[in-house]
This record gives C-alpha cells, sequence and structure tokens, in this order.
C-alpha cells in the first residue's frame, strides 16, 4: 500500500525513531538496521532493549520529552517514525515539513516494510502472537530462511525481529486499532474474530467487517473458522468472511480445508492429526498446551504449503515450537508447584489458556488474575467472570490501569462476583495488591499444582517473587 507521504524504503535511508525504547518500535529499528538503513533514535529513557539496539548498529539516545522529534535534525533524518506512545506535535510536524522530513506512525513505518518482501501478516482477537511465533519457527527449521517480527520472543529463535535476504516477510498485525489494514498483504491470516477493543471498534459487526476488509486486501487468506468461545465448532462469523473472500479454512469441523482431529494434551505439549483434501498430514506436535495452540498450529502449516514448503518439513520443522515468552512461559517451581506465566487479558484468551490448563493434566490449575484497563473491565465483566471460572482456585487483583483514568464502580472486586454468579461455590479470593497475591499464592498452594499469573500488567513479577519465598529471600 502506497505511503501518502511519499515514502519508501527502496534505497538507503537516514530513519530516526522516536520512542525508540519501546518494545514495537526498537523490533523495527533492528528489521531496518538490517535492511541496510541508517537508524537512530530518541526516547525519555534508556530502557531494556539499549543493548540490542547498539548491537543492531541502531543508534539510541536519552532525550528531554521535548526534543524527541528534533533530535532527527542533527542525524539528517529522511523519515521519522514514531510510537503511539509519542505523537508528534503540531509544532514537530512543521519543522519536519521544513526539513523535508516525512512523518509516520508505527504502522506507516511497518508497512514499508512489508513493501519490501512477500508479506504474511497474521491477525486476529487471540492467538496471532502464537501463530506468528510458529509460522517463524517452521519457516526457520524449514530453511525458508524467514524475516519475521513478533509481538513477543520465540523461545526456541531468541529473538522476536529478524531480516533475511530473502525470505517472506512473517509480522503479527495489530487488530486492535485498525493498523493491520495498512500492512498490504501478500497472505492475511485471521486466527479468530472476538469481541475485544470496543473502545475503537464499538461493536462486533465493526470487528467482522475490518477483518472482512483485510482478507479481502490481500492476495489470498487463510481462516481458522472455530469458535474461540467455545460455544460451538464452528464461528458463523469467522465461516462468513472466509467464504465472502475465498480463503483457506482451518478447523475442528468437517467443512474445514484443513482439519484438526484428535488433539491429545498433555502437560507442556499438544499433539493432533491433520487432514487436507483426504490426506493426512500428521501427527503435529507442539511445545505449548492446548486445543487452540493445535488451532494455531494448523493454520501455520496451511501458510507453510501457501509458501511452497512440503507438509512434512513443515510438521517436522513445527516440532521445534516451544512458545514465547509470556504466553505460558514456564518461570520455575515454588513450593511444589509450577509456576506458569500467560499474558492472557480478555476473556477469550483467558478462557483458552485455562480450558489448556484443566485438560494439560494438572491435579490443579490455581491462578492470578490480573485485570488490564478498566474500560475493558467494564465492558466484558460477565465474559471474564465465565472465563475465570474455569479455574479450580482462581485470585483477583486490583485493575491495572495501562494509562486510563480509573472509572467510578469499576474494580476488579466486581470480577470476584462474576465468578460467584457462574459458579457459586467457586473458591475465589480478593487480592488487591501483588503483596495480597504473594500471600495468598503461599497459603494456597499445594505440590503438584499448576499455578498461572495470568494479565498483561506487571502481574507477572509474582512468579520470581514466589520463588525467591520458597528460597527463603524476602521479595
Amino acid at each position: 500500500m502506497p505511503d501518502p507521504t511519499g515514502a519508501d524504503l527502496g534505497a538507503p535511508r537516514a530513519v530516526h525513531l522516536v520512542g525508540v525504547g519501546g518494545a514495537g518500535i526498537s523490533a523495527i529499528g533492528i528489521i531496518l538496521a538490517a535492511m541496510g538503513h541508517r537508524v537512530t533514535g530518541s526516547d525519555v529513557n534508556e530502557t531494556a532493549v539499549w543493548p540490542a539496539l547498539i548491537a543492531a548498529g541502531v543508534e539510541p539516545e536519552v532525550v528531554p520529552a521535548t526534543e524527541l522529534f528534533s533530535s532527527a535534525r542533527p542525524h539528517g533524518a529522511e523519515i521519522v517514525a514514531h510510537s503511539t506512545a509519542f505523537p508528534p506535535t503540531e509544532r514537530d510536524l512543521a519543522e519536519a515539513a521544513e526539513a523535508g522530513c516525512a512523518v509516520l506512525d508505527r504502522a506507516g513505518i511497518l508497512a514499508l516494510v512489508c513493501a519490501a518482501r512477500p508479506t504474511v501478516a497474521v491477525s486476529g482477537t487471540h492467538g496471532k502472537t502464537s501463530t506468528t511465533a510458529m509460522l517463524a519457527t517452521l519457516l526457520d527449521g524449514a530453511g525458508a530462511d524467514p524475516s519475521y517480527l513478533v509481538g513477543a520472543t520465540p523461545l526456541g529463535l531468541g529473538r522476536a525481529a529478524h531480516w533475511s535476504e530473502a525470505g517472506a516477510f512473517a509480522v503479527e498485525a495489530d487488530e486492535s486499532d485498525g493498523t493491520f489494514l495498512r500492512m498490504g498483504a501478500d497472505i492475511a491470516v485471521v486466527t479468530n474474530i472476538d469481541e475485544d477493543h470496543l473502545d475503537f471498534w464499538h461493536d462486533i459487526a465493526a470487528i467482522e467487517a475490518a477483518f472482512l476488509r483485510f482478507l479481502g486486501e490481500a492476495r489470498t487468506g487463510v481462516v481458522c473458522i472455530d469458535d474461540p468461545r467455545g460455544e460451538q465448532v464452528t464461528d458463523p462469523r469467522a465461516a462468513r468472511v472466509a467464504a465472502a473472500v475465498g480463503a483457506t479454512t482451518v478447523g475442528e469441523g468437517p467443512e474445514a480445508d484443513f482439519q484438526v482431529h484428535s488433539v491429545e494434551v498433555e502437560r507442556l505439549h499438544t499433539r493432533f492429526g491433520l487432514r487436507h483434501q483426504g490426506r493426512e498430514l500428521g501427527p503435529v506436535t507442539v511445545g505449548t498446551p492446548g486445543r487452540h495452540h493445535a488451532r494455531n498450529a494448523a493454520v501455520s502449516v496451511a501458510v507453510a504449503l501457501e509458501l511452497g514448503i512440503s507438509a512434512p518439513a513443515a510438521v517436522e520443522a513445527l516440532a521445534g515450537y516451544v512458545g514465547v515468552t509470556r504466553r505460558f512461559e514456564v518461570v520455575g517451581e515454588a513450593f511444589g508447584a509450577t509456576l506458569v506465566d500467560d499474558y492472557a487479558h480478555n476473556p477469550g484468551k483467558v478462557r483458552a489458556l485455562l480450558a489448556s490448563a484443566k485438560e494439560a493434566g494438572w491435579p490443579r490449575v490455581v491462578a492470578v488474575f490480573q485485570p488490564h484497563r478498566y474500560t475493558r473491565t467494564r465492558d466484558l465483566l460477565a465474559d471474564f467472570g465465565a472465563a475465570l471460572a474455569l479455574a479450580d482456585v482462581i485470585a483477583i487483583t486490583e485493575v491495572y490501569a495501562a494509562g486510563e483514568d480509573p472509572i467510578a464502580g469499576i474494580s476488579g472486586r466486581l470480577l470476584v462476583e462474576e465468578v460467584l454468579e457462574v459458579r457459586p461455590w467457586a473458591e475465589v479470593a480478593w487480592v488487591p495488591t501483588l503483596d495480597d497475591a504473594a500471600g495468598w499464592a503461599r497459603a494456597t498452594l499445594r505440590p503438584g499444582d499448576l499455578f498461572l499469573t495470568v494479565g498483561a500488567g506487571d502481574v507477572w513479577q509474582l512468579g520470581r517473587r514466589l520463588i525467591d519465598l520458597d528460597a527463603g529471600g524476602s521479595r
């Protein structure tokens, strides 16, 4: 998709990244440097990605907030791209125009990267990170020399961003604010269609229409048509958009082009059969637990075949997938329990996570959930209650604001009541702070339990704290 500013990456450019220390922009910076561009960047603080940026050839610097954009000028920047955390002011835009410099947001610079390679854009309300990571792992293991950009680090690859000499570009495409519609994908992938980010989309009809457009603008599409809520085998929304564009379909129902069957989940692994046009491609094995991971893996196999990878090579390479950071990430053991952290933060993700954990063979699934954003908590209360009730034992913290102002009457404590509405006999606790959660977990955990920390905020710290407590530390 051409950029309205006229910017392009067809020749080496001087690119300056504002907010370069953030996860999304830093990964793009690493890719741009690998493409041969001179990349500088500014941020208000030095972050944990600084060493990786410098190692990749990016030149980051810390500047005052008022100089984030103006710091591009001494570097002779031809393109300035910024994270959503640092939008330009009118003055910033005027100064850039005076210097003949194009100003792009994250989606704009990413679209220019996509234009340089045949792009597989992976989107969906749930599962896009895992599916993109599976696809990158598969293509790498099959010798296809992929480029990729994943929203978390695939544990088997060791990096979230990589640029190759000639391979296809697998990229996680964010639907939360509509930026996935700017990727210009060659192959568009939809893992599922569900309600989330209603502060932007307002209703599910708008979400469905956006996914239809995403698929319709690509050369071809791959869609998982299973119901992400587990209420029926096939999701009518996903089936509608797939049929409208003639996309390849994946799912457990007999109408799927790639049919998943015989799913077996055991602790940290998932094994399943995969049938395509009457031919058995499996068994397929991945190193993460859950029926939803079987679907994600099947989607990645379908894409690989579209890219010319043979089925045996795809299945063999996919067996090397062992997950990504903050997606069913095993962090250790404490008090005899296995500690796992997961980024799940909407009802569909939480439901899939807990359902997977329940079928994986642990005696008890114990979880601490940290709600993420007041608006999401308000809009999806009942759905959260139904999802969280799947745990054997659940504790809920106060809302992690993620920059939002509190909303009167909205608290994590409401989710305790919602869980009890679904399962009145549930073992559910209110633990407002992580200190409260640590004390509760220490008193609750038994040897053999699976203990999950769940949420997109700072709840991940809890597992590490419990490991220290078990070892006799004071944190």
